[in-house]
């Protein structure tokens, strides 16, 4: 088995299967359900309630809040985040009995879209603590207590981050380090360990601290649960566990504030738990359930915070844009009048189109509460992030050299300030947090094509007789038999009037045919390659590419349909054909390299080059490895003493939030 699907193992022990209809779970096995996208009408106070927050958002965001001095200071100011606090948009998850707003997933994500169009970073901000903060566990997982007394904290006045992340473990969640100890009064936990990249951190007064906990296994009628051993003695194994943490607490270390490409704003912590004590009582749900409730969360912020974000960046950049492309002139012609950029600016507002199309579409799923989405929210995930760089891409190769620029520089001589250059800088982190695409795209693969993967395991676990292997051999053959020869007949489609829509149908019986096709040539690839498929990550991206274009372009009909059926705007029409035929270009070039491909060369010289092979490729520069680039001693001696003094300024800041 792949060691990338082996580092997924303890990963697929927390979660669970598919614990409701998921779209695209079917469209992988080429019976595509489009009735699972059609939703029912957003309720008229939803959308009032939505439209009035965003109005004293913009208000808010023009008067108070200063993009240019965000990124120049590399710092919110404190009178920023109060105000955002008063305002209810830390709450705005939150249900309003604990004194949140109580907004839909769609609102919410509707007002990140606007607070990143202003800035991306403070739409990061606030999104954090609402995502992956305390509030969404303990929503969903913590008990009453927890939520009386943390929930309204939460929603007015005090900021949280999250713990998960460690050097030595980003992706491979499972894999964390820190330990909570029970000591020996059963009272308190003893945390010790280290957290990367924590998002809020120097800035937080709680934190979902994920870490691992010794325990002793207990099994009543048939069910497995965990039960935390005094001073890690006579523990069957050390189990995930959330935590709510306090980042006041003595032992809590915040030893670094990271700086990053771009998103200079965002406060991201390097911090250290040396023996910090941590009541059973902030315990979030049951020992030994961490993992689960980390990946359970991690779908809010891949669904809905971080295609909200990455739509505001794209938007914000869309104008501007235009407006450059109008007014720029080059050896007597403006640059709207080159078919180069006519093509891109017409590839670039198909896109732009599609990334909101299915933006709202897993944000009207989610609100209906009977989806398992983890599937759909990893694919916006990646389609937004994805594309938004590339749009951000595409709109600084018309500024040209005004797109290197930064805006500071701009601005000193009068230029129109538009920082382009800081959008693609900031982009960038998107595509890597909260599950980079690389390993999102095997999570895909690994969620949609469960079942087959899960019926072909025993049969290449080892542990099988040669009689059982062929007796299982047998059975797959009579599974496969019937359902190889469904995936040549074509399924009728519904007879909803928004599937039935002259322009929408086309495309749906497209993505229908196409599914099928995709799933005979993952059949053929699995017969192929059999156990060796789970090593294949050349076809399974291609999979996952074909499955994330055949989703947006349902959603792309189905938003055109509903904009002009409610709106009455036909041009949408032409932003979703614009979009339609880049995608099925996409498409049918992934569905070709499926099967014919070079890719087994180049990842031949990818690990003759890991060997050293080309020695050349080196030669004629001033050569330097990546230990070269450790600071001396004499230098890094500095580095505590800065460290100090900045973990003084993190905890005054602490105080002013708690205060």
């Amino acid at each position: 088995m792949s060691t990338l699907f082996k580092g997924f193992e303890r990963i697929e022990d927390a979660r669970e299967r598919l614990s409701g209809p998921s779209f695209l779970a079917g469209l992988f096995d080429g019976r595509p359900d489009f009735e699972l996208l059609l939703t029912p009408p957003e309720p008229p106070e939803e959308q009032a309630a939505g439209a009035a927050f965003c109005r004293q958002i913009e208000a808010f965001l023009r008067h108070e809040v200063d993009p240019d001095q965000i990124e120049r200071e590399a710092k919110i100011p404190d009178a920023v985040i109060q105000g955002l606090f008063k305002l209810g948009a830390f709450g705005m998850k939150i249900p309003k009995s604990y004194g949140g707003l109580g907004f839909s997933y769609t609102n919410y994500g509707r007002v990140l879209t606007l607070m990143a169009s202003w800035s991306n970073i403070l739409a990061l901000t606030v999104a954090v603590p609402q995502s992956i903060g305390i509030a969404m566990p303990i929503l969903l997982f913590g008990n009453d207590s927890q939520k009386q007394h943390y929930l309204p904290l939460v929603a007015k006045e005090a900021l949280s981050a999250f713990a998960l992340t460690e050097p030595l473990t980003g992706s491979d969640a499972a894999n964390v380090r820190t330990e909570a100890v029970l000591d020996g009064s059963g009272r308190q936990f003893l945390v010790n360990g280290e957290k990367l990249w924590c998002t809020n951190g120097p800035i937080a007064r709680y934190a979902t601290l994920i870490a691992r906990v010794p325990a002793r296994r207990v099994v009543l009628e048939g069910q497995t649960s965990w039960i935390p051993v005094p001073e890690g003695k006579g523990a069957d194994d050390r189990v995930h566990t959330a935590f709510i943490l306090d980042m006041s607490a003595p032992g809590v270390q915040v030893r670094q504030r990271c700086q990053f490409e771009g998103c200079r704003g965002i406060e991201n912590a390097h911090m250290t738990m040396q023996q910090v004590r941590v009541p059973v009582e902030n315990v979030i749900g049951e020992v030994g359930k961490g993992l689960k409730y980390a990946l359970t969360i991690l779908n809010v912020g891949r669904g809905i915070s971080i295609p909200a974000i990455c739509l505001g960046m794209a938007k914000q950049a869309w104008q501007p844009t235009l407006d450059r492309a109008n007014a720029r002139v080059t050896f007597h012609k403006p640059l709207a009048e080159r078919q180069t950029q006519q093509i891109r600016l017409g590839d670039m507002a198909g896109h732009l189109f599609a990334m909101e199309a299915l933006s709202v579409m897993v944000w009207r799923l989610a609100d209906q509460h009977r989806h398992d989405i983890r599937i759909e929210a990893a694919v916006a995930k990646i389609f937004c992030s994805e594309h938004t760089i590339q749009f951000l891409r595409d709109a600084q190769i018309l500024f040209g050299g005004m797109g290197y620029e930064t805006a500071a520089s701009k601005m000193a001589r009068g230029e129109a300030a538009f920082g382009i250059e800081q959008l693609v800088r900031d982009a960038e982190m998107y595509r890597i947090g909260e599950g980079a695409t690389d390993i999102l795209r095997p999570f895909i693969v690994r969620e949609g094509l469960s079942h087959h993967l899960d019926r072909a395991k025993p049969l290449y676990s080892g542990d099988l007789s040669i009689l059982d292997q062929l007796t299982h051999m047998v059975k797959l053959a009579g599974f496969y038999g019937p359902w190889y020869m469904r995936q040549w007949l074509r399924r009728p489609l519904p007879d909803d009037p928004a599937l039935s829509h002259p322009q929408v149908r086309p495309v749906l019986q497209y993505v229908e045919r196409t599914s099928r096709r995709l799933a005979r040539e993952t059949f053929y690839a699995m017969v192929r390659f059999q156990a060796a498929f789970q090593d294949e990550q050349r076809v399974q991206n291609r999979i996952e590419s074909i499955g994330e274009d055949l989703l947006a372009l349902v959603a792309t009909v189905l938003y055109a349909e509903q904009q002009t059926r409610l709106e009455g705007w036909a041009t949408v029409w032409e932003l979703a054909e614009a979009f339609d035929v880049a995608a099925r270009q996409r498409i049918s070039q992934r569905l070709r390299e499926i099967r014919h491909h070079r890719d087994g060369l180049t990842a031949t010289t990818g690990v003759q080059a890991l060997k050293g092979y080309y020695p050349g490729l080196s030669s004629g520069i001033v050569h330097r490895r990546l230990d070269d680039y450790r600071r001396q001693a004499a230098v890094s001696d500095a580095i505590p003493m800065a460290m100090a003094s900045q973990s003084v300024r993190m905890k005054d800041q602490r105080r002013i939030n708690q205060s």
